[in-house]
């Protein structure tokens, strides 16, 4: 039986899916009306460099890796299995901060909170959901993709026209004024802000392991990039500043600003506030499904290669990888059955998940930009259907602007600095991360003792250029062969 293939509109739909998602509006929407700047100023100089350059390595180098394969090629082994670990940690701990969310709107549905061990069954029931659909063929999954655009658009514009609206006739909680839109540049804390929105603009990557499901990857990614990244930067403004206008941004839940938002308009429980709650579900649910496939992939192939341990490698029978769902779902699972714990120590579940999502999605997206310059450096004889435009000096602002602003926003995020109870909030997430840094120098250690041997089992190819620069000088390999296709997989 023929694979279903993704057509255009599937592809602009699935990126709008990835990217756009509704529960990052509530911390965009704390900004206040100030996120109107943010927006603006980081779609010209990180959204749009990001999307074009995605666009070139996603439609020259479509082995189905995707970020993994193209910091491989060109920064090395080391680097790669760093990107394949920040990947995957990225996305368990963004699954538990989102299965957290469920029980909570639920709660808010029937209008009282659950009981701990319900929260818990409902938050591992979610994750093993989406864990077993995770596994299927993208081309049969694809109409969940596409309902989640469909809904998160829909509760955009219902959101955002409903705060306009009752902005309109009860007077708006920060009125929209031009000065209202400026930040305050000297309060420190302005800067918070910044990697939010990058948070919220990050995903486009994803569709470039859909290659192999796609009808013509080299006409239809570039074209889905630019118009789901003018769609995207729309419906977040536009729900952002409806939320914005409700509540006032000081009181903004960061885990339930969207109900919050409805409850105060249209009242707790009524009906516009059940709708938007069922519908905020179900595009969470779409999320969730809409990036696994792209993690999977990721982490299925560093471990085929030894860069990961054996476990996210295993296989079914239909070639679905179970081994990297399995271990998402394990460890998404351990993490929200340690809430209660972590609650009564004073650390909330969503805020340790959410943050750590944060600071290693920022962190995997580091080495995609210099891999682009290198790439063409190394590989300039390369067909590229689709090239990001300009010359050498833009190229290079294309590459370094984004790669400043994914680094301040990771320092931003964990140096505590502010006031006291701030400082204290941070403690934990800074402690976190070096431990899950350190973790992953350790994995890679002792994935590396096996690989030669692994990577013959499964009869995956290890060219110098997957295997970095010492694996080249102990075997006398000239890299620029296997660049260049002189012997390599090229």
């Amino acid at each position: 039986m023929a694979r279903k293939k993704l057509r255009l509109k599937d592809v602009v739909l699935s990126i709008i899916c990835v990217v756009f998602t509704i529960e990052a509006c509530a911390p965009a929407a704390a900004i206040g009306n100030s996120s109107v700047f943010w927006w603006l100023l980081l779609f010209v100089t990180f959204l749009v460099p990001y999307g074009l350059i995605v666009a070139e390595l996603g439609t020259t180098y479509a082995e189905g890796a995707g970020v993994y394969e193209w910091v491989r090629d060109s920064l090395g082994r080391r680097w790669a299995t760093r990107e394949a670990w920040y990947y995957w940690v990225n996305y368990f701990t963004w699954l538990a901060s989102i299965a957290v969310l469920f029980p909570t709107t639920i709660g808010g549905m029937l209008g009282h909170p659950l009981p701990a061990w319900a929260s818990v069954a409902i938050e591992l029931a979610f994750i093993w959901f989406v864990v077993w659909v995770s596994m299927q063929e993208v081309g049969d999954i694809s109409w969940i993709m596409n309902l989640g655009a469909v809904i998160n658009v829909l509760l955009a514009l219902g959101v955002g026209g409903m705060g306009i609206w009752y902005g309109s006739r009860h007077g708006f909680v920060s009125p929209l004024t031009p000065q209202s839109m400026l930040p305050d540049f000297g309060n420190p804390t302005t800067f918070t802000y910044l990697s939010v929105i990058i948070y919220n603009y990050m995903g486009c990557e994803v569709i470039a392991t859909f290659v192999d499901s796609m009808e013509s990857p080299q006409r239809d990614m570039p074209k889905a990039i630019v118009a789901s990244g003018l769609t995207i930067v729309a419906i977040y403004l536009f729900v952002s500043l409806g939320i914005s206008t409700a509540v006032p941004h000081d009181k903004i839940n960061l885990a339930s600003g969207v109900a919050d938002a409805v409850a105060a308009m249209a009242g707790a429980r009524s009906w516009p506030f059940m709708l938007v709650s069922l519908g905020f579900l179900l595009s969470c649910f779409a999320n969730m499904i809409s990036w696994s496939h792209g993690v999977s992939s990721v982490t299925n192939r560093a471990s085929k290669e030894g860069n990961l341990p054996r476990a996210f490698g295993a296989e079914d029978g239909k070639g679905r990888h179970l081994g990297s769902c399995m271990m998402t779902g394990v460890c998404t699972s351990a993490l929200v059955v340690a809430g209660p714990l972590l609650e009564s120590l004073g650390i909330g579940i969503f805020y340790v998940a959410l943050s750590l999502d944060i600071v290693f999605t920022l962190a995997s997206y580091v080495p995609m930009f210099p891999a682009f310059l290198r790439l063409r450096k190394i590989d300039p004889d390369r067909p590229r259907p689709f090239r990001v435009p300009g010359g050498r000096v833009a190229n290079a602002l294309f590459c370094w602007v984004p790669v400043a602003e994914l680094v301040a926003c990771i320092a931003i995020s964990l140096v505590p600095f502010g006031t006291a109870p701030d400082q204290l909030k941070k403690l934990p997430l800074l402690g976190a991360t070096v431990a899950v840094i350190l973790l992953g120098e350790a994995v890679r250690h002792v994935s590396y003792r096996h690989a030669t041997e692994r990577a013959s089992e499964l009869g995956v190819e290890l060219p110098a250029a997957k295997m970095g620069p010492d694996w080249e000088r102990r075997h006398n390999i000239h890299p620029r062969a296997y660049h260049l296709g002189h012997g390599g997989r090229r």
